[in-house]
This record gives structure tokens, C-alpha cells and sequence, in this order.
């Protein structure tokens, strides 16, 4: 195996890394998505109900940072699957809420496990020790240019 001076100077940047790296995680990442019939915004209001469970679907949109609007035809597709379910709120007729299905709870824990195993396999090189080491100082870079109330 050869080494990282074997590579071109702009190789070795911080910058190119962190964006070609980025490049390869997400096109992984949509690849692993599509193997499970998934969009990204599908995935995201599926972890956000996970998370927060029944609301309605103004907050959830705000929680998945999308428009109201866009998140109409996203939840569709997931009705369509029995993954979420969409009913009137029980005070204000007018407003919808959303939760997971019994069909869409455990889909998220099955990504849960096969996300981490699909990083397992992306991170390989690395051991536990140095894989701890990346996500704290990734999440430090992070917390420095993303507040934590969401990008700006």
C-alpha cells in the first residue's frame, strides 16, 4: 500500500480531503438510501418522527429544514408505503399531524443498524480508536461553523 506522499500536494489538502471524502460519503450514502427505495427528505421526516414522534406537519418541516409546501409530496410517497400516517390533529381539525407506522419504525431501526455497518465498511482503515478521534474533531468543525439551532 502506498503511502499519502506518494499523492500530489493538492491530495494531501485538507480542503480537497474533506471534499472529496464528502463526495464519496454521499454518493455511498445515496446509493445506500436507494437500496432501501428512499429519498434523503424521505429518510430525514422517517429519523425526525423517530425522534420526535407524533407532530404536526408545519414543526416537522421546520425540524427537516424544508419547505412546508415540498414536504407534501415526500409524505405521500411514504403513505403510499404505510411507513408514516398522516391524520387530523385531535383539538384543530384543520391541521395535520404525522407519525410512524408500526412498518416504518422498525424500517428505521433496520437503517439505523445498516448505516452503521455501511460506515464500518467506508471507514475500514481506520481503527475504533482513530474512528472516535475523526468524528470528534469533525463534530468540533462543525459546531464552529453550523450553529446549533440549524445552518444559517
Amino acid at each position: 500500500m502506498s503511502g499519502s506522499n506518494d499523492r500530489p500536494a493538492f491530495e494531501r489538502g485538507t480542503g480537497f480531503l474533506l471534499a472529496r471524502l464528502g463526495s464519496l460519503t454521499a454518493r455511498s450514502w445515496t446509493a445506500f438510501l436507494g437500496e432501501h427505495r428512499l429519498s434523503q427528505g424521505q429518510y430525514a421526516v422517517l429519523v425526525a418522527l423517530d425522534r420526535h414522534g407524533v407532530v404536526g406537519q408545519r414543526r416537522l418541516a421546520e425540524l427537516i429544514a424544508v419547505d412546508a409546501r415540498n414536504l407534501v409530496p415526500v409524505l405521500d410517497q411514504l403513505v403510499d408505503r404505510r411507513l408514516v400516517e398522516r391524520r387530523p390533529h385531535d383539538t384543530d381539525r384543520r391541521r395535520r399531524v404525522v407519525t410512524l407506522t408500526e412498518e416504518g419504525s422498525t424500517l428505521v431501526g433496520a437503517l439505523a443498524v445498516a448505516a452503521a455497518e455501511e460506515q464500518d465498511r467506508f471507514l475500514h482503515a481506520l481503527p475504533e480508536a482513530e474512528r472516535e478521534q475523526l468524528n470528534r474533531l469533525l463534530q468540533r468543525l462543525y459546531a464552529a461553523h453550523v450553529p446549533a439551532d440549524g445552518p444559517e
